[in-house]
This record gives C-alpha cells, sequence and structure tokens, in this order.
C-alpha cells in the first residue's frame, strides 16, 4: 500500500514538530489489516509548499496555528487549483480560545483540527479522511477505465458504421431523383436497412428492413442479408429466390430472439410490371395516379423465424400506371409517439398521402415534417421511401459483377458459340438464368453487349419456359386478378413438370467493320399462333421489348424457334481526331421491322 503523504504547512517551528511528532505515533490499518505509517512533509509558507508538490503530492494537507491565521485565502484556492483533480484535504489547526468565524477556516478548509490536541480524536480523523481519499482515487480509476471503455466503444461504432456504410457501395439509391428516403437511426447504427441494386435485365430490386432491437446488435445482421442482395441480385437471381435464401441465412447464424421484417420489391420499368413481397412490415402504400391508395399488406412471416417459407405464394403482382408512386416506411413512422405517448399512426400517414397538395412532389418532405411535429423524442429507428414509379430514370441497364463480366470491355470479341439445352429437371428449379448468363459472360468480348444480351436471353427464355413448355396465355394478366392467376399456374405447372425442354445457343461473329451475336432459343412447345393478341401490353409474348434491345428478330407461326440478333460496328481508333470516349464504346443496335 503507498505511503499517506501529509504536507504541513507552518512556519513556527516548534508547531510544526509538535504536528509531525503527533501524526508520526499514528498507524493506519487498512481493511487487508496492512500497516502503514504515513509520511510527513513541513513547509513554512504556501510558495514552499507549492514548489514541494511534484516531489511529494499531498494526500493531506495540514494548516498549523500560526499559517492558519496568517495565511490568506487567495493563497489556499491557489494551493487548492495546483492539486489537480484528485481531491486532497485541507485541515486547519485552531486554538480553543480563538473566533471560530476566521474566514480561512468557513471558506477554504474542509475541516479543523482543535489545540490542545486530542490524539484520539486527530487519529479518527485521519483514517476518515485516509479512507475518503482511498474510496476518491478508486472512483477515479473506476471514471478512468470507464472513458477508455467508452472510447474504444465509440470508435467500434465508427468502424462498423464505416463496414455497414460501405456495404451499400454497390446501391443505386443515389443515382436517380426517382428514388427518394429518409434514414433516421435511434443509435448510432441503423437497425433499419435499405438496399437497391439493378439486376442484369434493367430491373430494379429494392428492399427495406427492419431487425429486431436497436444498434449494433440490430445492424450486425445487416451483413449477410446485404451481402446476398449485392452477390446474387447483379448475377440474374430473381428477387423471391433471394428473399429464400434471405431467411434461410438468417435463421442459421441469428439468435432465435432476432428476426428481420423485410419488404423487397422488383419493379420492370420496361413492362410496367411491379412483384412485392411483405414479410412482417407495415404495409407498403401504391399511390396511384388518381389518388388512390392500394395498401400492400405482409402475408409472409418476418424472415429469420423459421427454416421453411412460403415467398412465392407471398408475392404481389402490380400493374404498374402513369403517375403511380409507392411509398415504404418502418414502424417507426406511424410508431412516433408524443408527450401524451399517442402514436403518430397509420391514420395520420394515410390521411397525408390523400390529401391534395399544391405540389406533388411535397408529399415526402410533408410526411417527415409531419412525424417530426408529433413526436416528443425518437423512440424506435425511422424509415421512409417513396419511389416515382413511371419516371425515366428508373429505366436504366444493370451490368454483371466485375467478377462474373470478367472486365473484358476493350478486348477482342472473336468467334466462338456455345449451347445449352434444358430438359425438364432443370426447368423445376428457380432460377436457371443466373448460371446462364455467368457462364456466356466468360466468354470472350461478351461483357461489351451484357445489358443487351441479359435482357434477350431473359426474354425469351422465358417466354420459350411459360408459353411453350408451360403453355400459359398472357392473356390471362389483362383481367382484374391476372398476375395472381398467371404466376400461382406458372408455380403449379411448373413444379408438376415431367416432360419438355428448352434449347438456347449462341453465335458470335466478328470482322473488321464489326460484328453480330445470333441468339436462338427453341423448346417443345406449340409454337407462335398465327395471330397474336395486341390488345394487352403484356400480351404478344415480350417481342415488342426485344425489338429496342435487338438488331433482327426472326420467328414465324407454327414454330417454336425465335432467333434474335445483336449487331455491333467495329470500334473507331481511340486515337483518331474528334473520337470521344462515347464513341468508342458505343454499340450500335438500330430496330429493324420484323
Amino acid at each position: 500500500m503507498p505511503a499517506f503523504r501529509i504536507l504541513i504547512i507552518e512556519s513556527d517551528q516548534q508547531e510544526s514538530a509538535e504536528l509531525q511528532q503527533l501524526i508520526q505515533q499514528w498507524e493506519y490499518k487498512s481493511t487487508a489489516e496492512s500497516i502503514s505509517p504515513a509520511s510527513t512533509l513541513c513547509a513554512p509558507n504556501v510558495d514552499a509548499a507549492l514548489k514541494s508538490f511534484d516531489p511529494f503530492p499531498p494526500n493531506l494537507v495540514i494548516f498549523g496555528p500560526v499559517a492558519a491565521r496568517e495565511t490568506p485565502s487567495e493563497s489556499v484556492r491557489q494551493l487548492r487549483q495546483s492539486m489537480g483533480l484528485e481531491p486532497v484535504p485541507i485541515l486547519a489547526v485552531q486554538e480553543v480560545q480563538e473566533n471560530p468565524a476566521e474566514p480561512l477556516y468557513l471558506a477554504d478548509c474542509d475541516d479543523i483540527l482543535t489545540k490542545p490536541y486530542s490524539r484520539s480524536l486527530v487519529e479518527l480523523k485521519l483514517v476518515a479522511i485516509r479512507r475518503f481519499g482511498e474510496f476518491s482515487r478508486s472512483l477515479m480509476a473506476q471514471r478512468d477505465r470507464l472513458r477508455r471503455h467508452h472510447a474504444d466503444f465509440l470508435q467500434e461504432q465508427a468502424n462498423a458504421r464505416e463496414i455497414f456504410g460501405n456495404l451499400g457501395n454497390e446501391s443505386c439509391l443515389d443515382d436517380t431523383p426517382a428514388i427518394r428516403y429518409h434514414l433516421s437511426p435511434r443509435a448510432v447504427l441503423n437497425g433499419d436497412l435499405l438496399a437497391a441494386t439493378y439486376s442484369p435485365d434493367g430491373k430494379l430490386v429494392l428492399m427495406l428492413g427492419d431487425f429486431a432491437g436497436h444498434g449494433l446488435a440490430a445492424a450486425v445482421g445487416a451483413v449477410p442479408l446485404t451481402s446476398i442482395f449485392y452477390s446474387m441480385i447483379p448475377r440474374g437471381f430473381s428477387f423471391g429466390r433471394v428473399a429464400r435464401e434471405i431467411n434461410r441465412k438468417l435463421h442459421d447464424i441469428l439468435p432465435r430472439q432476432m428476426f428481420c421484417c423485410l419488404a423487397i420489391m422488383e419493379f420492370d420499368p420496361r413492362r410496367q410490371h411491379l412483384r412485392i413481397m411483405n414479410a412482417g412490415m407495415p404495409s407498403p402504400c401504391l399511390q396511384r395516379g388518381d389518388g388512390s391508395l392500394l395498401m400492400i399488406e405482409s402475408r409472409h412471416l418476418p424472415l429469420g423465424v423459421l427454416p421453411s417459407d412460403h415467398v412465392d405464394s407471398a408475392i404481389v403482382n402490380v400493374r404498374i400506371s402513369s403517375g403511380d408512386r409507392l411509398f415504404l416506411w418502418s414502424d417507426g413512422i406511424h410508431e412516433a409517439r408524443n408527450g401524451r405517448g399517442e402514436h403518430f399512426g397509420e391514420a395520420r400517414l394515410l390521411s397525408l398521402l390523400q390529401s391534395e397538395w399544391p405540389d406533388g412532389e411535397q408529399v415526402f418532405e410533408r410526411i417527415l415534417l409531419a412525424v417530426n411535429a408529433h413526436a416528443a423524442e425518437q423512440h424506435d429507428d425511422l424509415s421512409l421511401v417513396e419511389l416515382d414509379l413511371t419516371d425515366p430514370g428508373l429505366l436504366r441497364g444493370g451490368s454483371l459483377p466485375q467478377e462474373v463480366a470478367g472486365g473484358r470491355k476493350g478486348t477482342p470479341i472473336g468467334d466462338w458459340s456455345i449451347r445449352f439445352r434444358l430438359c425438364h429437371a432443370e426447368l423445376r428449379q428457380a432460377d436457371p438464368l443466373p448460371q446462364l448468363l455467368s457462364v456466356v459472360m466468360q466468354m470472350p468480348g461478351a461483357a461489351r453487349f451484357q445489358e443487351d444480351l441479359a435482357i434477350a436471353l431473359g426474354e425469351l427464355f422465358r417466354n420459350a419456359l411459360e408459353h411453350g413448355v408451360l403453355e400459359l396465355d398472357s392473356s390471362i394478366k389483362g383481367m382484374d386478378d391476372g398476375f395472381v392467376r398467371y404466376y400461382d399456374l406458372m408455380a403449379e405447372r411448373r413444379s408438376q413438370l415431367d416432360s419438355g425442354w428448352v434449347s438456347i445457343s449462341l453465335s458470335c461473329l466478328e470482322g473488321e467493320a464489326g460484328g453480330s451475336l445470333s441468339l436462338v432459343v427453341e423448346d417443345s412447345g406449340k409454337g407462335f399462333s398465327g395471330v397474336r393478341d395486341t390488345g394487352s401490353v403484356y400480351s404478344g409474348r415480350g417481342l415488342e421489348l426485344l425489338r429496342t434491345v435487338c438488331s433482327e428478330l426472326h420467328y414465324s407461326a407454327g414454330s417454336s424457334r425465335v432467333e434474335a440478333i445483336i449487331r455491333w460496328q467495329a470500334e473507331p481508333d481511340a486515337k483518331s481526331e474528334g473520337a470521344t470516349q462515347a464513341e468508342y464504346n458505343a454499340i450500335q443496335n438500330p430496330s429493324v421491322p420484323v
């Protein structure tokens, strides 16, 4: 145990010697039964005491009777300020016959010793002061440890926040004004998650999730979720397959008390077709161009609760019209409470969405202002997303990941061919397209036309499977509940498939003037009918969409064989005068009537 250091300030040597002798007779016995005497040092005045602080930092300061009378209050305050943060008690010796109202005793000292001295009283005060000092030092040590732990915790949170922020580097949320979002975490880290990216064929896939809890414990679930999302969607996996993989992964790794409510949507801006699944989130709201509201209620348990899933039956298909907007939010919006404990509520939120504002673009801001005005304080993570589904900014191409595309946009394409044949066993699987695209993109120069190829291959394969092998009629989609009936029927027939095939052939030729890629898809179905219904934008086997990305398109009635040709011109010399980077990378696909 360190010695207990007592600094005696007294100009009268006889008085200081008497005090020093009294203190040296005292031995302190700690709670551990160890005996430790006190160490003393005498100084004639405050200036000398200040100079002794470095070699002899005191635990207690005692003013002798003469120094107590002669030392001004300013010197005592200076002495106390020089002691630092650790509290050091100051005692003053007072003659019994002196006036107890001396300013030094009342204003600047912590206690007094009366003279003539009582040894038992002096020892009692010294023991109490020493225990107080040990307790104070213990508190300060704990304070310092807490400060270090808090600093480490803040640094860990900052690192975690940066990591979670980097998980969204592949996001397209900030690429277009058609997507507006607001994320407000209750703590440093957000338990709500927002992610968006494009599939290779240009479909926008967006998800809004809400993990149970707040802070780091809730945010840690974002790591596997975003990893699955940003690795599978750009490879062409359907969002239903992605949702199933997320549910499996979260169930395997999360504690049983944790789960994730999730709303995930896939929007095809070319077909104006929306597919959305709600698994435990507040009902997303589709605000129609005419002002009506369509609420998309939850049809699935939160992900991670059960190992099994019913994703296919939980997906809602919606036809999008001009002026439609989709709003998604977490429960932090309608569960925001005011000082009386009243929730903001879904009714207030829907009332704002149904109101007619002078500028429709301000609905998003008005919702946030109303929530902030209602809430006394933020009790939960708060998220709000708005998508203008008819904004042309959503119409853009996707791209395969760098490791799949190979980064060969500047390499020669050359001559090559490849052929696949999928029988009924492979066609029963959910997503054969990602594997096909991954293989095709490894061919030399295929990354140069990956967007057009992804759209053409996906469209022709789905047409061959749905209308050729499964014999589905697109006119079903034109009915009021057509989308639900169509996809339910497709899932039923696909699960029972015991025959049929789809053949896919690609051949590439390149010359000095340019090149062409021929994509031939054939199936075991009955082939094209002689008359094609054009009364619905959802009929016609996607041929109108194919004409926008292909240079030529060949098919004939009674045959299931379709050939799509993508042509491009030779790249100009990058060093030629006036050649821009855009021209250098251009791929021209003129529309050619069939």
